[in-house]
């Protein structure tokens, strides 16, 4: 399957290379949605007047993590590669460390490039092109994990902030007595009411917490299609993978801000239709927000411009941050890749709060 997906990607992006924008099937509808739970059903009894009942007290004791397994930490194709930034614009490129300049490099904020070899404190980053590390700072890629799902009675959610929680839904902040979480901290949401404009959520004993500081995944799908798909929620920053309505795999993502058109994730549903192992991607050429990114992993491109990838640059995810694709950490890029994303399948991209 991997040969036919590189040679259709191939073909592709010749046709990009061309000026010529791939033909893109017409996109399916999805179905509609049904209502969406706020939390375990035996914590039903659970209202901003009843705030504890012996049932959901007997569900969260037995229930106290969500059942899901973490993907594995594995950086694939660039394992073992090093990236750079430079904190300049404009760089000079030397013909050996310490040797004589012979050319620059244009670097912009947004611009990592893969180091080929190392000497001391210089770095070939294009053959034959040296660099002084004096200016450079080096990529840590993130090491959040995605996770599988085993089972799912109740929504789960990660901490995208570090917080302390409250002992009541829309009280104070109480670290002492009640708790906190820190950001990629993963915990189930037992109930949900509201306070104002605002969801509250229990996620343990005497914990509650304000929506904005959680990325929600919902048991209950937000459309329905047949065998596998994807849908990224650009409300919550994550995407869930699933087959038909049932959730196999979650992560938090970073994808185009929904306000700033120009580098917006498109909402809708839309088909695979190009894959590159590896490979550079450029963009906002002549803007302030110009970049330019050497082996950028595991591209799986959806709708033209927009893909699912791996990012080695950032550890942003739970918040948008990219130019209009979605960005995954390269472990959850790379289980997508190997396991679930195949051509023509659907990625539904939908910005609503589930409800």
């Amino acid at each position: 399957m991997l040969n036919v997906r590189i040679l259709t990607g191939i073909v592709v992006l010749f046709a990009t290379l061309a000026g010529l924008a791939p033909v893109h099937a017409a996109p399916a509808e999805p179905s509609p949605p049904v209502t969406v739970a706020q939390g375990h059903p035996g914590c039903a009894g659970i209202t901003i007047n009843t705030l504890q009942t012996p049932e959901c007290d007997a569900v969260m004791a037995a229930h106290p993590y969500p059942d899901v397994s973490r993907i594995p930490y594995d950086l694939g194709v660039i394992a073992g590669k090093n990236f750079i930034y430079f904190k300049a614009d404009e760089v000079p490129l030397y013909d050996g460390p310490d040797g004589e300049v012979i050319g620059t490099f244009t670097a912009g904020r947004s611009s990592y490039v893969n180091v080929l070899r190392m000497s001391g404190s210089w770095a070939e980053i294009r053959p034959g092109r040296w660099a002084s590390l004096k200016n450079a700072v080096f990529a840590q890629p993130s090491t959040l994990t995605g996770v599988l799902i085993n089972s799912m009675e109740m929504p789960f959610a990660w901490a995208i902030y570090d917080h302390c929680t409250s002992l009541t839904p829309g009280g104070p902040r109480n670290c002492r007595q009640s708790g906190s979480f820190r950001r990629y901290d993963l915990m189930n949401i037992y109930a949900t009411v509201q306070v104002g404009e605002w969801d509250w959520h229990l996620v343990g004993p005497g914990q509650w917490t304000v929506q904005t500081n959680l990325s929600i995944v919902h048991p209950t799908p937000p459309a329905v299609f047949n065998w596998r798909w994807i849908g990224v929620s650009t409300y919550e920053q994550n995407l869930v993978a699933y087959e038909g309505t049932r959730p196999v795999m979650a992560t938090l993502v970073s994808t185009g801000d929904m306000e700033e058109d120009w580098k917006r994730t498109d909402p809708g549903v839309w088909k695979v239709e190009l894959f590159w192992e590896v490979g550079p991607m450029s963009g906002a050429a002549g803007s302030d927000d110009f970049y330019a990114l050497d082996q950028v992993p595991y591209h799986m491109y959806f709708n033209w411009r927009e893909a699912l990838h791996g990012v080695y640059w950032h550890d942003n995810f739970g918040y948008y941050w990219s130019h209009g694709c979605v960005n995954l950490t390269v472990s959850d890029a790379k289980w997508l890749w190997d396991n679930w994303v195949t051509q023509d399948m659907r990625v539904y991209v939908y910005d609503e709060k589930p409800g």
